[in-house]
């Protein structure tokens, strides 16, 4: 016995099947027909999937908002808006003891700024011009030694 190849095998089933003939094109009442019935139905929409997913995105866009303002938040630093908040902090840097806070401080008052208000004392440490006009002002109310005492730590 011979062995059959595959393609003779398919051409074999092929013809053995029987054969159905090709339908003609619809009749002219079978087209009016069928687009009365389709005309004649009404389509229902589910009108529930499309509000889920609005609800979904509003919901996504909500989230994404939040965020975004908690990262906002979270990046910028709280400004120091208080002088005594400030030189609370420039005093944890510069050792500095009460009776020498108080000589800057009756020094920032003989400096007097261009519109008349009276200097912060941490001008005094940070601007040596200001404290050098305020030595000269200031007369007898100011210790100079503590005044000395403060520029070497300052220098430091």
């Amino acid at each position: 016995m011979k062995i059959i190849k595959l393609p003779i095998l398919l051409a074999l089933l092929l013809l053995a099947l029987p054969h159905q003939p090709a339908s003609a094109a619809p009749s002219q009442d079978d087209v009016f027909k069928s687009i009365q019935e389709s005309m004649g139905k009404s389509q229902e929409f589910d009108y529930r999937p499309v509000l889920l997913l609005a609800a979904a995105g509003g919901v996504a866009v909500l989230v994404a908002m939040i965020g975004n303002r908690r990262q906002k938040t979270a990046r910028l630093p709280q400004a120091l808006n208080s002088p005594a908040k400030l030189m609370k902090e420039i005093l944890r840097e510069i050792p500095l003891n009460s009776g020498e806070v108080k000589q800057l401080k009756v020094l920032a008052g003989a400096v007097k700024s261009p519109d008349a208000q009276e200097t912060n004392p941490l001008v005094l440490l940070l601007c040596p011009s200001a404290m050098a006009k305020g030595l000269r002002g200031a007369g007898n109310k100011v210790d100079r030694k503590t005044i000395a005492m403060i520029v070497r730590k300052l220098r430091e």
